[in-house]
């Protein structure tokens, strides 16, 4: 095999890795630790049975792996560009979609951190751990 045909070979492998050769042995992002918390704090004191029986719910993930009416996915495993939680996170305050409507928004970090997470596969625990109870039910 001659050099040019090697090197595409090398750099096609890179490019479908999708754990950078930078990071030899990074670790997925943990829900418990870094998912939850964000969703618990910015999200789920209106997105939840109670407070908005027919929306979204983030109080776990048969709630928040659902289309709106309109058709679009809430989350996308894998495509946050596609995700309607993203797009509302990162919309202009004024826009009608922006989230949250009520408390501070998510830092862009933790934003960033949502998108890596569904970047890996939006994997959500079942049973406890899944589960999300907000700290106050919002009710303006």
């Amino acid at each position: 095999m001659n050099f040019t045909l090697l090197r595409l070979a090398c750099l096609a492998a890179i490019s479908l890795n999708p754990v950078s050769a930078e990071e030899p042995g990074k670790k997925n992002l943990s829900f418990r630790k870094e998912i939850k918390p964000i969703l618990r704090e910015k999200c789920v004191h209106c997105h939840n049975r109670k407070t908005l029986p027919e929306e979204v719910s983030f109080e776990s993930a048969s709630g928040a792996f659902v289309q709106t009416e309109a058709g679009q996915s809430i989350i996308v495993p894998g495509k946050p560009e596609e995700s309607l939680l993203i797009v509302a996170l990162e919309s202009d305050q004024m826009h009608e979609k922006s989230m949250p409507m009520v408390g501070p928004r998510p830092t862009k970090e933790e934003i960033e951190r949502l998108k890596q997470w569904i970047r890996e596969g939006a994997t959500w625990p079942k049973g406890l751990i899944g589960r999300i109870i907000p700290p106050f039910y919002a009710t303006e």
